[in-house]
Parts: C-alpha cells; sequence; structure tokens
C-alpha cells in the first residue's frame, strides 16, 4: 500500500482517487487549501509558501510518505516538486516548473528550442512610463506574466488602448499584488531569475484551430499521449468542448508532437506531466505555441481513459513514485470522447440545478460519465457576466463508440439534466 500526499486537491482529484481501482494499492492524504475558492479566497493575501513547505515536510516526515503531487496549475505543482526533493522521492525539478509557468521566461526557452513555433514578445512593466513605446506592431496580445483565469489579458489595438488598459484601479494593483505574491516568494527562494512576476507580456497575435497536446517526461524521455481539439462557441473565443482524438490532419499533429518534444528535452524538463496549447493555421500551415502548463490536465483524464484505457491520474501516480507509467493508445473502451463545458451568455438566476439522484440516473445510461456542477440555486448570474461575459454551470465528460453517439449523449445532457433559468 503506496501513502501518497496530494497537495491543493480540487474536486477533481477527489473524485477520482475516490475510485474503486485505487483503494487496494493507495491511501491518499490531503493536504492545501483551493486558494480561489471561498472561504479559503480570504487566506490568499497572508498565505506563505515558506512557511507551508516547512509545515507539510516537517508532518508527514514521520509518516513515511512514498510520493508527492499536486494537479494543481497556481503554486501546487510546484509545491509538489519542493516537498517531494526536500522528502528524497521522486519527482520533478521546481525550477523548471517556474521556468515554464513564468510566461515570459517560458517564451525564451521556446524561442531557444523550437523557434518556428515561438511568437515576438516583450515584457512590459505594471506601471507603463509616459514615454513608453513597445517594440511589437499593434495590434498584440497583453497577459500578466503569472496569470490566473485570463483575468487582466486583453487584445489591443493602439497605444490608446495599451495606456486604457495598463491603467489599473488601486484595488486592482493589490489583487495583482495579491495573486503574484505566492509565486514571486517561489521564484525568490527556488530561482535565480531576474524578473519577478510583478510584469505584463505582450505577445504578437497568433489564431488558428486551438488544441492542447498532453505528455510526460520520464528521465528526459518524452511520451506523447494525444492531442484534444478546443473548441470554441461560435463568435466567441470561449470553450464549448475539448474532444478527443484531434480531428487534424496526422500529419500535423506529428508536427506539433516534433516541436513539444523538442522543447521539453530542450529545457530539460523531466519527470513530470505536461499540456501544451497550440495553434494550427490552416491559412498559413503554421504551428505557434500558446502556452505551456507542466502539470497534469486533470479535467481530460477521463478523456485518455475513454479511448485509451488509462486516466492520465494514473500517469501522475506513476511519475510521484518514480514508475514507468504504461500508457498505450487505443485500448480503451471508446474511440470519441469529448468535455462538453455547460454555459450560458445571459446573466439570469439559475433557478433549479441537478441532484445526486438525476445525476446517478444519467451516469447509469452512460456508466463512464464524469459530471460536474458548479453553479447553485439561486445563483444570480450578472456579476460573472460582467467580468468574463459567460457563465460556466457544469461540465460532463463522455465516451461514444461514434461521433454520431457522442453528439447524441450531449443531446439527452441537455435534455436530461434539470439546469433551468429565470
Amino acid at each position: 500500500m503506496k501513502k501518497v500526499l496530494v497537495l491543493f486537491p480540487n474536486d477533481w482529484d477527489k473524485v477520482e482517487f475516490s475510485k474503486e481501482k485505487y483503494k487496494q494499492d493507495y491511501t491518499f492524504i490531503y493536504e492545501g487549501p483551493n486558494l480561489f475558492k471561498f472561504p479559503h479566497l480570504f487566506q490568499l493575501p497572508f498565505f506563505s509558501t515558506q512557511r507551508f513547505i516547512e509545515r507539510i515536510t516537517k508532518k508527514v516526515q514521520l509518516e513515511k510518505i512514498d510520493a508527492v503531487l499536486s494537479s494543481d496549475e497556481y503554486i501546487g505543482a510546484i509545491i509538489a516538486a519542493v516537498v517531494s526533493q526536500q522528502l528524497g522521492l521522486a519527482g520533478s525539478d521546481p525550477t523548471k516548473i517556474i521556468l515554464a509557468q513564468h510566461k515570459y521566461y517560458s517564451r525564451l526557452e521556446q524561442q531557444e528550442h523550437c523557434k518556428e513555433a515561438s511568437v515576438q514578445c516583450e515584457l512590459i512593466p505594471q506601471k507603463i512610463p509616459n514615454d513608453f513605446k513597445p517594440k511589437l506592431s499593434f495590434p498584440f496580445f497583453v497577459k500578466p506574466v503569472k496569470g490566473t483565469f485570463s483575468l487582466f489579458a486583453k487584445k489591443v489595438n493602439t497605444p490608446i488602448d495599451l495606456k486604457k488598459h495598463m491603467a489599473f484601479s488601486w484595488y486592482e494593483r493589490i489583487l495583482l499584488n495579491i495573486i503574484t505574491r505566492p509565486f514571486n516568494h517561489l521564484i525568490r527562494d527556488y530561482t535565480q531569475l531576474e524578473k519577478k512576476a510583478n510584469y505584463f507580456i505582450s505577445e504578437e497575435l497568433i489564431d488558428g484551430v486551438q488544441v492542447t497536446l498532453d505528455g510526460y517526461s520520464l528521465n528526459n524521455e518524452v511520451t506523447i499521449c494525444g492531442v484534444v481539439d478546443s473548441v470554441m462557441f461560435p463568435g466567441t473565443n470561449i470553450f464549448e468542448r475539448f474532444q478527443y482524438p484531434s480531428r487534424l490532419p496526422a500529419e500535423v499533429q506529428q508536427r506539433m508532437e516534433t516541436i513539444v518534444v523538442n522543447l521539453i528535452q530542450g529545457a530539460d524538463f523531466k519527470n513530470a506531466q505536461f499540456n501544451v496549447e497550440l495553434f494550427y493555421n490552416q491559412e498559413t500551415d503554421k504551428i505557434h505555441i500558446i502556452e505551456i502548463n507542466p502539470r497534469l490536465s486533470y479535467q481530460f483524464g477521463d478523456l485518455y481513459e475513454n479511448v485509451d484505457g488509462i486516466n492520465t491520474y494514473q500517469i501522475l501516480l506513476d511519475l510521484a513514485l518514480g514508475n514507468k507509467p504504461r500508457f498505450k493508445k487505443g485500448n480503451g473502451e471508446f474511440t470519441q470522447t469529448a468535455s462538453f463545458v455547460l454555459r450560458t451568455f445571459e446573466g439570469k438566476e439559475l433557478r433549479a440545478v441537478p441532484d445526486e439522484k438525476h445525476i446517478a440516473d444519467f451516469n447509469r445510461r452512460y456508466h463512464e460519465s464524469n459530471i460536474k456542477v458548479y453553479g447553485k440555486k439561486g445563483t444570480k448570474l450578472s456579476g460573472e457576466m460582467r467580468a468574463i461575459g459567460s457563465y460556466r454551470y457544469g461540465i460532463v465528460n463522455v465516451g461514444a463508440h461514434s461521433l454520431l453517439d457522442l453528439f447524441s449523449i450531449y443531446e439527452d445532457v441537455l435534455d436530461s439534466l434539470p439546469f433551468s433559468f429565470k
């Protein structure tokens, strides 16, 4: 029986690790709050990465922990690597994870190891001087070097647009500093990087068909699990579903794999999972990297299990234990799978949501389905609508034997799960 410490767990982690298939071989211990979820959100301004690492390391030293892992995209993957290192366990280099998460330094790595897929960029101070002249030609994209939920990310068309976007209120500046503070502490303690996270980055505009390429590196041997299509709601850049296998031509997928392998090996990123977001422009036949995420894509774990027979959470466990994952394509029950995002673009009140019985009934009909309900009855959606223009109230992961069956199940989701608005 292996004892596994899971840091900053989310609902996907807990649901997956509660399954019967893990109970004979693993015991899971959960530590760390979700710093972006009420009520732990109020801890964020005071959260100390150093104190947390010291407390956790001291606590588990006597418990004979076999592995430490995290799927958390904020600071969890970094801290799991630090704790693993201090306990002498298998794991990745925290410095490499920080480098990948810092969007500016990550872009520099991309320019060095896969120049053909990189983009031009520039570091921009949070407070722009009056005489600031960007190196990139307008329009371009601006975002924080350490972002969360796409906050403060925007396309700017003119110098006036840029100044307006960067003219943050006192409240926004405080929020930016709160969000970057834990990451800055990790940069200070585990790297020699000159630029902290209190910057923005400008990037040349890229577009095309968006996908995510998932994989892992074990001792610098890189394995690509697959390519997942990111499908948007028509006329928006908001995700409607994630579909696997990708519908891109095999030749394009192979080029993407080559680019990502060169990047991961060139950056010396070892013993960890990654997911890389990319664009393929059909008109120019060019591939560009959007960003690299040095962690498990937890929303896609079911998708790989449906088609390939192994959930990528098992790969996360194997890597954390220092074992070689046994991934092989095409061993799953289904040939098609998707993660459908249930979303509304109207700022109404959520009048009803499915209860446990509704979800259990749906799961009996589609035994490999995974349903997440985010909305609560009585929630007024106008606040989130103002922030991002839409409201995600659920996610449904399903597998099918054909594309026709896949979308038939999706229609059944919309018809049978009693979400209603007023």
